[in-house]
């Protein structure tokens, strides 16, 4: 029996792990030809100084823009890969500090072009979403690092592991070296696989999400997307938007019930497998963990308050698809 469930739950992390590392690396590898190419033609000064206001806000270099737009863009590894590619060029190493802010905001917004598309097609409208997360990131960053700055905490200078980066500069050391990195990414996939599936299998994800529903309650979202919005924190926006397209396609979802809980989700999801992502880098646990939890949940509690009492029709025009209004419509004919 134990042989057959070790088999079984290697054989599960296995088929998983191949397929996330499969959709990763068609995304990565892309943008990691591009980042090679944006520093063999000395681009990166030209990107970085159009950027370096809002980088300015959150105390960070303005190379670190790069790291949070490919983040954006492709998703948190991506943004990973691009902070080792240009870490080694910095004039001065990150603070403990300026890492955990720029994962924290990595945290925000990341992944858009998938994370996005889902809430869209769940009936938020892409373009909110997009300012919303992006301002939020800023938002989080600032905040984050004016309270490190004010009481001097996390100062010490971060020396991140050689062993993703490039020390010969030459393709042929570049090509081994993101050979290396996708080497490195398939165990830590494989790893963070395997502990989600222990979790799930010995209860621990369940006690989590009964810890959680009062917490979510209080904020004042329905008891019909509640458990729904729990496996979006626990496990990601694609499980979690997921299946709120998939129960608003069986039921009649109020759009002010979905749009609450891709708020929450947006800020503050897959809180296991991103956020022990995050600590393993170097960020610290006040940031990744405990300000953007409590942030997420005062950004949605005031939201919830100020749109609660807000017209149908007004709240629609402003946050709802034109899409998901017309199946409102269609399904109270």
């Amino acid at each position: 029996m134990p042989l057959k469930f070790l088999k079984d739950l290697l054989i599960y992390t296995s088929k998983r792990s191949l397929k996330t590392c499969w959709i990763l690396f068609k995304l990565m590898i892309p943008i990691s030809i591009i980042i090679r190419f944006i520093q063999e033609f000395n681009i990166l000064p030209y990107i970085s100084t159009y950027l370096d206001p809002v980088m300015k806000l959150c105390g960070l270099p303005a190379e670190m823009s790069l790291v949070w737009i490919t983040s954006m863009i492709v998703n948190i590894y991506g943004g990973l890969l691009s902070l080792f590619a240009i870490y080694p060029s910095l004039s001065e190493p990150l603070s403990s500090a300026q890492l955990t802010v720029l994962l924290t905001m990595v945290l925000i917004a990341h992944t858009f072009p998938i994370e996005l598309k889902i809430a869209q097609k769940a009936g938020v409208k892409f373009g909110f979403m997009l300012l919303f997360r992006f301002g939020c990131g800023i938002l989080f960053g600032m905040l984050l690092s004016f309270i490190y700055s004010t009481f001097h905490v996390l100062q010490e200078p971060v020396h991140l592991s050689k062993t993703f980066m490039v020390q010969d500069p030459s393709w042929k050391a570049w090509i081994l070296n993101e050979l290396k990195n996708y080497l490195i990414i398939i165990c830590i996939i494989f790893s963070l696989i395997l502990a989600m599936r222990i979790l799930e299998m010995t209860g621990f994800m369940r006690r989590i999400n009964q810890a959680l529903h009062p917490i979510i309650k209080s904020l004042g979202i329905s008891e019909e997307v509640l458990p729904i919005t729990i496996i979006g924190l626990t496990l990601g926006i694609a499980y979690g938007g997921g299946l709120v397209i998939e129960e608003s396609r069986q039921k009649q979802l109020k759009p002010k019930d979905i749009f609450y809980s891709l708020i929450l989700m947006g800020l503050f999801h897959s809180i296991f497998e991103d956020t022990l992502l995050m600590l393993g880098m170097g960020g610290h646990y006040s940031g990744v963990i405990i300000f953007r939890f409590i942030m997420a949940f005062i950004i949605t509690f005031v939201i919830v308050r100020l749109t609660r009492n807000m017209k149908e029709e007004t709240f629609n025009r402003l946050f709802i698809t034109k899409s998901a209004i017309k199946k409102i419509k269609s399904t109270s004919i």
